[in-house]
């Protein structure tokens, strides 16, 4: 027989459930090394269709402390098993117990649904109105003022919470990471640790994309060190955690360990196609054409089926190892070979492909021919490719397009204006120029930063604040006075007025 996974485990138990063995299901269900939504869905409306309602109302529950969301699906069975139990007390002469299931069932499914739809301000009006609340409202207050970027309201509610679970934890450090704040739930996390809570999958999950986000590979190695004290057997054994090795992969291929997300890949007992998606795009993103591409024909090869995110990897591959005829022959089996319809994503990693190799005409026919309105992102693509090529003629016209599209952002005209300097046409980078002023577009001041033993250094342009500006100027003059003389015999020879003046603006004018 062959090894069951989560999909058999759940078929046997909705059987049992529907049929009213409802002991075996339950038998089974404790007995699965994994669970997913539809297990619970299953538990949940098996026992209120047959009217064990108080049990389906604990494993809807138990499945908020174990970290997982209700649906709709969950709701509708909640709700019933809910209905019933009220009108079995009254019935009963028992109107008190009917009234607490009432009011803490009804009052918390509704508060939960205002927040899956955002509507936060409703869900803290109904919240502030339980006449009894516990753990799962908060934790699902929590939750909301997440969703609702509101991650300070989150921490209080989190702070004056008299009773937290794991699943309270797991919600504001999500809440964090979901809102780029990666420091405050790596911070969480220490907290987590100092008070002696048992972090599970989820917990883990959402710290390593933290220390992703930060690119703090020594961070997420540490969290490796925690994954694998704690027992997640993601390399081996019955346990086989896909969702930790997942977030181990893409932790080391953002900080540039590919070699290292390689070896967790290789290590997994079980992958799902996250798991080939993550190791794929790790490999583009680094600069492992070859490699990502050999992956993807070893995920077809075992029966993992891609989806739109595995061709954005494969054509992100293609195009950074300038393999052009793999990445029109990819582009167009998509639909045919893999029922991947190809979304604007795909369409800029195409035009991103053909505009390194110069195909500047093709890009922007396939651009043109696109069936959805292209964006900002895919014609600047294109006028990237054009001052690459030096194509000033098409340079021009995807200009006038970009500028369509955002006309108070700096980026076309920086690019045409680079484009017109390099070219030697210093008069039209000076009219681009004075229309950047003419429209009261400016350009943010550039930036630029150095990680030096844990301290990061950032320097931003005409920034005098650096404790130690005085030290690093003298030494900018200092290396200014040796290149000086590299200078005085460069190929460009002597500037002109023009190019001067152009190039003092370009040097000392904040709107370039």
């Amino acid at each position: 027989m062959p090894e069951r996974n989560v999909f058999t485990w759940n078929s046997f138990v909705t059987a049992l459930a529907k049929l009213g063995f409802l002991d075996e299901a339950d038998s089974l269900f404790r007995s699965m090394p994994e669970r997913d939504q539809c297990t619970w869905n299953s538990m949940v409306s098996g026992f209120a269709q047959h009217d064990r309602c108080e049990e389906a109302l604990q494993y809807f529950g138990l499945m908020h402390k174990e970290g997982f969301k209700a649906n709709e699906y969950t709701f509708a069975s909640g709700l019933s098993a809910c209905s019933a139990l009220v009108d079995m007390y009254s019935k009963c002469g028992n109107v008190s117990d009917a009234q607490q299931v009432f009011d803490e069932m009804v009052w918390l499914v509704h508060a939960q649904a205002c927040r899956q739809l955002s509507r936060i301000t409703e869900a803290r009006f109904i919240f502030d109105n339980m006449p009894i609340r516990n753990v799962i409202a908060e934790t699902s207050m929590i939750r909301g003022y997440a969703m609702a970027a509101s991650t300070k309201a989150a921490r209080l509610m989190f702070t004056k919470m008299k009773e937290r679970n794991i699943v309270s934890w797991n919600a504001l450090i999500s809440g964090y990471t979901q809102n780029g704040e990666n420091e405050e739930a790596l911070n969480l996390f220490r907290l987590l640790k100092r008070e002696s809570v048992c972090p599970t999958h989820y917990t883990f999950a959402n710290v390593l994309k933290a220390c992703a986000d930060l690119a703090e590979l020594h961070l997420g190695m540490q969290a490796h060190v925690h994954v694998l004290k704690h027992g997640f057997k993601f390399q081996s054994g019955e346990e086989a955690d896909i969702f930790v090795g997942n977030s181990l992969i893409d932790m080391y291929v953002k900080c540039g360990c590919v070699e290292d997300g390689y070896l967790v890949f290789r290590k997994m007992m079980e992958r799902d196609c996250v798991s080939w998606n993550a190791m794929i795009i790790g490999f583009a993103q680094n600069g492992y054409g070859n490699e990502a591409l050999e992956l993807f024909r070893e995920m077809l090869d075992s029966g993992e089926k891609p989806d739109h995110i595995t061709m954005i990897g494969v054509l992100s591959a293609c195009g950074h190892a300038g393999f052009v005829d793999e990445g029109r022959h990819y582009f167009s089996s998509m639909t045919k070979d893999f029922g991947v319809a190809p979304l604007r994503d795909h369409y800029t990693c195409m035009v991103d492909l053909l505009g390194r190799a110069g195909f500047l005409e093709e890009a922007k026919s396939m651009i043109e021919e696109m069936p959805m309105q292209p964006d900002s992102v895919i014609w600047g693509s294109l006028l990237a490719a054009c001052k690459v090529h030096r194509n000033i003629t098409l340079g021009k016209y995807v200009a006038e397009k970009l500028l369509g599209l955002e006309a108070s952002k700096s980026g076309p005209y920086v690019l045409l204006s680079n484009m017109y300097a390099e070219l030697g046409q210093w008069g039209d980078a000076m009219n681009v120029r004075k229309l950047m002023k003419k429209e009261g577009v400016t350009k943010q001041p550039g930036c630029s930063w150095i990680k030096i033993q844990g301290h990061v250094h950032v320097f931003m342009v005409k920034d005098k604040r650096h404790p130690r500006k005085r030290q690093i100027h003298s030494l900018l003059d200092i290396l200014s006075a040796e290149m000086r003389p590299e200078q005085d015999h460069a190929e460009t020879g002597s500037l002109s007025s023009e190019e001067m003046d152009y190039s003092s603006t370009l040097l000392w004018d904040d709107t370039m």
